[in-house]
């Protein structure tokens, strides 16, 4: 983790915002991709890696990582590092240089991650999904109620990533993510307050993930589901699309399904209060474009207050 003591404010330097704008699109070559992508460096991934949190430099690197090849994501960032990194130098800002550095290293692992995910879409789909069906048997010894309730979050999950046309490893990503988003609940029944819960139960989950090679990726989705889109979430208070998509949708989807078939500390609802109860959250909460696609899925009309 880069040390969040070094926090670098470099989205308000002047110095950083004209860097960026000094790159010259040209040279990656004649796509719209392009701008977006330095508009995206300019806009969360600079202000990360200032930020000092190598979660949000990471998930900054992954929002961009939609380009027609890898090395388009590598050029581009590393081109934006560059260009902020040589005003830092001139100004012999050594904080800068350093959590710059510290940045540079969490691309690397991201960007190694990717290719790693563009060979395993070769493994067909059926293996992870056996492996995941293993592990929900395994909850279901302990706890029936939690496997099931996994199942139809991953099922919801990529329902809504169907919704918003997902490609097919994106979905299955969301699929999986979904059925194992809440497994780290289980090594936390001593935690001492609900906020403790949260934060240990994801990154527990988290690691867990990262001990199996074939499901490791989907890591940063499950540790990232109770961040808020406003901010105000946990473990790493990440902001909008510094959110993984897929945590986004499985946000929204557990909370649907919480609402329907309720809890030890909360009464179960019918879907059209749950689906009105997500449309409140849109853009603090969640994702608004998730609550949208959502709510079209289960064909709520928010304005009439009834299902179609």
């Amino acid at each position: 983790m880069i040390a969040s003591d070094r926090f670098v404010d470099f989205s308000g330097r002047r110095d950083a915002r004209e860097a960026l704008a000094r790159v010259d699109e040209r040279t990656f070559g004649d796509t719209g991709w392009v701008s977006l992508a330095l508009k995206s460096c300019t806009e969360h991934l600079v202000p990360a890696i200032g930020s000092g949190n190598a979660h949000r430099v990471a998930n900054a690197v992954r929002a961009i990582a939609h380009a027609p090849t890898l090395e388009q994501v590598e050029d581009v960032v590393t081109a934006a590092c560059d260009a902020v990194l040589s005003d830092a130098y001139a100004a012999r800002d050594s904080r800068s240089i350093s959590l710059l550095a510290d940045a540079r290293t969490v691309v690397g692992l991201v960007i190694a991650n990717l290719r790693e995910r563009t060979e395993r879409e070769a493994v067909a789909p059926y293996l992870l999904r056996e492996t995941v069906d293993g592990y929900i048997r395994l909850v279901a010894l302990v706890n029936k109620r939690m496997a099931e309730r996994l199942d139809a979050v991953g099922n919801l999950s990529v329902r809504i990533g169907s919704v918003m046309q997902l490609p097919a490893p994106e979905l299955l990503d969301v699929e999986l993510a979904g059925r194992l988003h809440d497994i780290g609940m289980l090594s936390v029944a001593g935690a001492a307050s609900v906020e403790d819960v949260v934060t240990d139960h994801v990154v527990a989950a988290e690691n867990f993930l990262k001990s199996v090679p074939s499901l490791a990726h989907l890591a940063p989705i499950v540790r990232a589901h109770h961040e808020r889109f406003d901010g105000q979430g946990t473990p790493d208070g990440l902001t909008g699309v510094e959110i993984p998509l897929a945590s986004r949708i499985i946000a929204v989807a557990a909370a649907f399904v919480d609402s329907v078939t309720g809890s030890a500390t909360q009464k179960a609802t019918l879907p059209n209060r749950a689906c009105q109860k997500i449309a409140v959250g849109a853009a603090t909460r969640f994702d608004p474009d998730v609550v949208a696609a959502t709510l079209e899925l289960l064909r709520f009309r928010h304005r009439t207050n009834r299902s179609a």
